[in-house]
């Protein structure tokens, strides 16, 4: 696996094949190192379906949160700007300008989204508006030697790069303003995009400064997991990942994550690890022709190069009479 072709007019909107679930997303996060606050932003563009994903969700202090999210009709894949949320390329593969100006509920407990209905109906709508700036602290690249996500092309990407940004701005919660200037990734695919095709994926994102961070992906489709892949950032030096381990612990029922364990292998052999607490966590999910895929997104605290770290990790599971199938694998 080499780092991939990404060029600047991949920064762009592509082509629609003609796949029925085919989609084009970007996805930001962002999380603040002392107060815990953070942030997860993204739009998937399923124009043959004639609506784009959007999803707004803001992690508070004391495990709130404030979520919006959308199937937003569209009728092109020209653009992501849908349901108040845009995205702007301000330097192609450099900056992205992320802006947002709607609602969004308020919840007492992110883990109020285990009962949507419930928590939609019981909750206030509050007023939201955020303008974030991300720009890459390394270039973006793409997993897979430039094919998409290996082994996925056909239900979550054939085309991927991401990166470890800093990220500026502000965000606006019912009139109560807050300053951002922390770290965080972005992402941005294209392809089909399954969302119950994997058996499980875990996508873990940690940065400690702006020279030290990792991600880290797992994944299963059919009866064999993928051998993983990612890259760790040490002393502002990339190095791509083409193995990747974890091993997590889950509570009871509904089987949330409280901790986890990344173990990575670089393509030069080394073996880099990193463990991981769940401290904040929402559950987002998605049904389709009674097959339920749900995506745990935690805010986690890591020990990581012997300095903490913070990020948002994705803990994506098909359900099977209501237990996560990744449980008892990552």
């Amino acid at each position: 696996m080499g780092i991939a072709p990404i060029l600047d007019q991949d920064e762009y909107m592509h082509e629609p094949t003609d796949h029925p679930q085919f989609n084009e997303s970007a996805y930001y996060n962002f999380v603040d190192n002392d107060s815990g606050f953070g942030v997860l932003i993204r739009m998937g563009n399923r124009v043959n379906e004639g609506h784009a994903e959007v999803t707004v969700l803001l992690y508070l202090p004391g495990g709130g949160a404030a979520i919006r999210f959308d199937r937003a009709p569209i009728n092109d894949n020209d653009r992501f700007k849908a349901a108040g949320l845009a995205f702007e390329v301000v330097e192609p593969l450099r900056k992205i300008k992320v802006v947002f100006d709607g609602t969004a509920y308020l919840l007492d407990k992110g883990t109020a989204l285990e009962n949507p209905k419930r928590a939609f109906t019981t909750s206030p709508v509050v007023p939201i508006a955020l303008e974030l700036l991300y720009d890459n602290v390394v270039p973006v690249y793409g997993l897979g030697g430039g094919s998409g996500i290996q082994g996925a092309e056909d239900s979550i990407a054939v085309g991927h790069y991401q990166g470890p940004c800093a990220v500026r701005g502000w965000v606006e919660i019912d009139g109560r303003h807050r300053h951002i200037n922390g770290l965080g990734f972005r992402d941005h695919s294209w392809g089909p995009r399954i969302w119950q095709g994997p058996r499980f994926w875990r996508w873990l994102s940690c940065m400690a400064d702006e020279r030290n961070g990792f991600v880290a992906w797992a994944q299963q489709i059919g009866d064999t997991p993928s051998p993983g892949n990612g890259m760790v950032l040490r002393d502002g030096v990339v190095e791509l990942v083409n193995r990747v381990s974890v091993q997590s612990e889950y509570g009871p029922a509904p089987y949330y994550a409280t901790s986890t364990r990344v173990s990575m292998w670089t393509e030069s052999g080394e073996h880099v690890a990193a463990s991981g607490t769940m401290f904040h966590n929402v559950p987002l999910r998605n049904r389709r022709d009674g097959e339920v895929a749900r995506l745990a997104e935690y805010l986690v605290e890591f020990d990581y190069l012997g300095t903490t770290g913070y990020g948002v990790c994705e803990f994506h599971d098909r359900m099977i009479e209501g237990v996560p199938a990744g449980m008892h694998v990552a």
